[in-house]
């Protein structure tokens, strides 16, 4: 039972199926914190699956379990060349027993992207490339009408998974992060920080902390440009997942507006765009390594923890922060072996830094 179901019954109506492990852990983090001059605290997110973990898996217990319902047959899905979404849907997605296809776009190289790639060829993916975000819209509808001439039954899930279906996941884990407050020593945490790629994270969390009462400030660190995630969109996204759950049971509480007050778009971090490494996230990334043996990525998780490290140096110096840790650490290596070199139309996908 999630613990949507457990406090509002009648989400029960909203399918869902077990992909990961739950709850994850809620760790401090000792000599990161020492370091950073804060009491750093870490959602271990990275562990929420064996075969593949992050952020992605949570999404997807509702967005594959929406798919089976609606009788689908095929997974259509996009992102960057080394999207970690475009993976976690291949693996879970062909376990479940769909056709897994992706558009995929140009992204900056370096070996992780190019692991992501070729994992998806050895995990099944049908991947379709394209040379440019503009494209995207054309290039869906282009895939999703050749598979319906196919006779596929196709379910399209957006950028990152993160519709008001996907977002259901971290709503789930905001009411997971409230109930392992209470047994946290002291006050809640005075902000807690996640990427801002697709939104979904970000929105889910807020609304499932602020229905939970917990109100602490949701910093979300932007990771991909403003024309693609804004506070209007992140606003449209969060009132329209409220207003879903409060369509199933009104017993839901009417949060949307105290949950866009909590969140706060860091703007600061971002580099020279999506998937650049910046000095900051490099230094994060090592500080990370060093002190408590996590591992970053440069597009996502070393940008957030930069922004985190940033604050506790400064404005939130001696605060409560938490983190959250969205990128997976299971091993990469038996998703690799056997994989496939990557074809010249994938390999052209990643430009130079």
């Amino acid at each position: 039972m999630t613990l949507l179901v457990e406090r509002w019954p009648r989400l029960s109506a909203i399918p869902h199926v077990d992909l990961g492990r739950s709850p994850t852990p809620l760790e401090r983090l000792p000599k990161l914190s020492s370091i950073a001059g804060a009491e750093v605290w870490c959602k271990r997110d990275d562990l929420t699956g064996t075969l593949y973990g992050g952020n992605k898996v949570r999404k997807l217990e509702f967005l594959l379990a929406q798919a089976e319902a609606e009788g689908a047959d095929t997974i259509l899905t996009t992102g960057a060349a080394g999207s970690h979404h475009v993976l976690a849907t291949t693996l879970y997605g062909r376990r479940r027993g769909f056709e897994v296809h992706a558009v995929v776009m140009p992204q900056v190289r370096n070996p992780h992207v190019e692991e992501n790639l070729r994992a998806d060829l050895k995990g099944g993916a049908i991947l379709h490339p394209f040379s440019g975000y503009a494209m995207f819209p054309a290039a869906m509808a282009g895939v999703a009408a050749k598979l319906k001439v196919q006779k596929k039954r196709v379910f399209v899930i957006g950028p990152g998974g993160s519709d008001a279906t996907g977002v259901l996941g971290y709503v789930e884990a905001g009411l997971e992060i409230a109930r392992q407050l209470l047994d946290l020593p002291g006050r809640e945490p005075d902000a807690i920080y996640v990427p801002l790629g697709s939104g979904g994270t970000a929105a889910g969390l807020a609304v499932g902390l602020a229905a939970a009462g917990v109100m602490a400030e949701i910093v979300a660190v932007r990771v991909t440009p403003r024309h693609l995630l804004n506070k209007a969109v992140l606003s449209t996204l969060t009132r329209g997942l409220v207003q879903r759950l409060r369509e199933h049971t009104d017993r839901f509480p009417g949060v949307g507006e105290i949950a866009m007050r909590n969140l706060t778009i860091e703007e600061g971090f971002l580099g020279e765009g999506y998937g650049y490494a910046t000095g900051a996230g490099r230094e994060a990334g090592r500080v990370a390594a060093e002190t408590e043996g996590l591992t970053l990525d440069a597009a996502y998780t070393s940008k957030t923890l930069a922004a985190l490290l940033a604050h506790a140096r400064g404005p939130r110096r001696g605060q409560r922060l938490m983190y959250v840790h969205t990128l997976s650490s299971a091993p990469m290596t038996p998703l690799l072996e056997g994989a496939p070199p990557l074809p010249r139309a994938l390999a052209k996908l990643m430009t130079e830094p």
